[in-house]
């Protein structure tokens, strides 16, 4: 073989040699290579982006968003884990590496559990048309646990629209509540036969009540006072529907019992992150002739309320 060759091939061979050692050293996690310093960066990263949300939220919403904390706490938690991976690599016998395993393993599972559910609350997204719960044979098994919803482009005529409530800024709908108010306005327009259930009690940082806040609004925005009913005594989302389900049964005595089974078609419309819970928590009420009307949201509070949610869907479901 010429020499010439010959050192051609053995530059080649080198080269690939080189090649498979830094392979190597990128798919190797035990001798800390690539993907642990990249989960190490990505939780670094993480980390810093959950504290940098933070204080976006608390800059846009206030120091008294509810759940803003969870930011903080895995914003701590990210960091915590990145520095435990780095100390890992000059101690790899350490017990640390046994508690560092552990965190990985809860949030592994607590990314599945987010995937989950979040997959759930993401499904009621558009703001158009009708949510209902599925009825195929598929979900009957899993109906009880997680239901999946089904979306229909046709507004049908409803019997009754709850509007739930939201933070009143003194005397004036927050954004979350204006956008669920322009919803329900807009179908009440389109449906001159619809009544209004303006579900929402007072805070204490209100002024006025949530259901008279949202009263003034649709009155302003030209819907009859005759078919506005206000529910003033409700404090969270369950005691909405539980209160509004009770107005329903005094109004038509065919709809059904609050204790029971609902007849009425009934639509419920809150803002697109917070449908899902608020359906099921509509059927667990008694609801059978439910569907759901979806407002928009803030786009940049959107992940915060997307989180809350599936925490609260997460610990509803627990409890039940």
């Amino acid at each position: 073989m010429p020499l010439r060759k010959r050192e051609e091939i053995q530059i080649l061979l080198r080269q690939i040699m080189e090649m498979h050692k830094t392979f190597s050293w990128m798919i190797s996690w035990r001798d800390g290579g690539f993907m642990r310093h990249a989960f190490e960066i990505g939780c670094l990263g993480l980390g810093i982006l959950c504290l940098f949300y933070y204080v976006g939220i608390v800059s846009y919403a206030g120091i008294t968003t509810s759940f803003a904390w969870i930011w903080i706490v895995g914003g701590a938690v990210l960091i915590a884990l990145s520095g435990g991976l780095r100390y890992l690599e000059e101690h790899p016998e350490n017990f640390l590496r046994f508690v560092t395993g552990a965190v990985l393993v809860l949030l592994l599972f607590a990314l599945v559990i987010v995937l989950l559910i979040g997959s759930r609350v993401f499904s009621a997204m558009r703001t158009d048309g009708l949510y209902m719960f599925s009825s195929s044979a598929s979900e009957e098994g899993n109906r009880k646990l997680l239901p999946r919803l089904a979306w229909s482009d046709t507004e049908e005529d409803l019997d009754y629209l709850i509007v739930l409530g939201a933070q009143v800024r003194g005397t004036k709908p927050s954004r979350a509540l204006k956008k669920r108010l322009e919803r329900a306005t807009a179908y009440a327009e389109a449906h001159p036969d619809i009544i209004l259930i303006l579900s929402g009690g007072q805070g204490a940082d209100e002024d006025i009540s949530e259901a008279e806040c949202m009263y003034r609004y649709l009155v302003d925005a030209g819907i009859a006072e005759s078919r506005l009913i206000k529910e003033e005594d409700s404090t969270s989302t369950q005691e909405n529907l539980k209160y509004s389900a009770v107005i329903i049964c005094e109004l038509d005595s065919d709809a059904g019992a609050p204790d029971g089974e609902l007849s009425a078609s009934v639509g419920v419309v809150t803002n697109n992150f917070h449908l899902y819970r608020a359906l099921l928590y509509a059927r667990a009420q008694g609801f059978t002739n439910l569907c759901g009307l979806s407002a928009v949201s803030d786009i940049g509070m959107l992940p915060h309320n997307s989180l809350r949610e599936i925490c609260a869907i997460l610990v509803n479901r627990l409890r039940s």
